[in-house]
């Protein structure tokens, strides 16, 4: 089969392209549609600028395939060895990638959205400067990939170790990424805001500037973390865990910090106004010259916390418990201290807990 005339022939027929070597067959800006490729080789296939829609690729090997600027809608690709394919500035909506080999690709400036890429090998595929959008990527091997500067919106890769991939200049929002693993990385001036980041781990990475409002950190791990001048507003760290953590100046207004564990945390001159500390377990917390009116502590347990010229004005202590505490200076207008008649009205809640 060397022309496109024997592919739309069979097109007509209704039969799949299958067991056949393409060779050097151009589809440069064609149109192709509603066509089955099946054991199809096709290596460096000329696709530049092509539009292809409702395509199935079955076992084909498309490596190093031409893919620049091409429009591909609703294909579906399963299997397919596409290692070194060219996808720079390509347009992918409504596809799926499925068991494909596609390591050391370039998807530079391409645009991907309500798309699926599923145990693909991406290892050493450039993304940069692209935009996914209502995707999802799960269970693909991404060691050595380049995210710098894309834009990730709506999408999903759950279980990802970043540790290997190059970020900087990401731009995540409204993302799931369950138990990523950012240890040890430099992600300053990240945004990773509204995304959900429940059980990731930030052992030792540097997070100073970065954008994590209203981000779900429940059960995250803050371990060594520099934190600076981050901007935690309105995230959620419910039973979060934070060891030996620089979080300095940071931004947190409206923080849920229920049930989080702090350990020698440095939260001078944080903004704090309205955050929720509800039983929380806090030791050695610098709490100093930091803003907290309207904040809340309520059955909170903690030992040689600081708060020395801070602004707890406002604030609710209800059942709270600290011990070798520091209020120098600390201005408390109309703070709230425990009421009995709301603490017999818990007992029974408190014992189940």
């Amino acid at each position: 089969m060397s022309s496109w005339a024997d592919i739309e022939r069979l097109q007509r027929m209704g039969r799949p392209v299958q067991d056949t070597d393409l060779g050097a067959l151009d589809g440069s800006g064609r149109a192709i549609e509603h066509l089955v490729f099946t054991k199809v080789v096709w290596r460096g296939a000329a696709l530049r600028g092509s539009q292809l829609r409702e395509l199935t690729f079955v076992d084909c090997d498309l490596s190093g395939a031409d893919l620049e600027g091409a429009v591909i809608d609703s294909c579906t690709f399963t299997r397919c060895d596409l290692g070194g394919a060219r996808w720079h500035g390509a347009r992918v909506e409504q596809s799926a990638l499925a068991e494909c080999k596609l390591a050391y690709s370039d998807w530079r400036d391409a645009e991907v959205s309500m798309s699926v890429v599923h145990s693909c090998d991406l290892r050493d595929a450039i993304l940069a400067r692209g935009q996914w959008q209502r995707c999802m990527i799960g269970s693909c091997q991404l060691d050595g990939a380049n995210l710098e500067q894309v834009k990730l919106l709506q999408s999903a890769l759950p279980n990802v170790d970043f540790r290997l991939l190059r970020l900087s200049g990401l731009v995540a929002e409204a993302c799931v990424l369950h138990q990523a693993c950012f240890d040890g990385m430099d992600l300053r001036g990240l945004s990773l805001r509204r995304c959900q980041l429940d059980s990731a781990s930030f052992a030792d990475a540097d997070l100073c500037g970065a954008d994590l409002r209203e981000t779900n950190c429940r059960q995250a791990r803050f371990l060594r973390t520099a934190l600076r001048g981050a901007d935690l507003s309105g995230a959620l760290l419910m039973e979060a865990v934070l060891e030996h953590v620089d979080a300095r100046a940071l931004r947190c207004e409206n923080l849920i910090a229920h049930g989080a564990n702090l350990k020698d945390v440095n939260l001078a001159a944080a903004q704090a106004k309205q955050s929720v500390w509800d039983h929380a377990r806090l030791h050695k917390v610098n709490f100093s010259h930091a803003v907290l009116r309207y904040a809340r502590f309520d059955h909170a347990r903690g030992r040689r916390i600081r708060f020395a010229y801070a602004d707890l004005s406002y604030s609710s202590c209800h059942n709270t418990r600290f011990s070798w505490t520091n209020w120098f200076m600390s201005r408390r207008k109309r703070l709230r201290a425990t009421s009995p008649a709301r603490l017999a009205a818990e007992r029974r809640a408190l014992s189940l807990a």
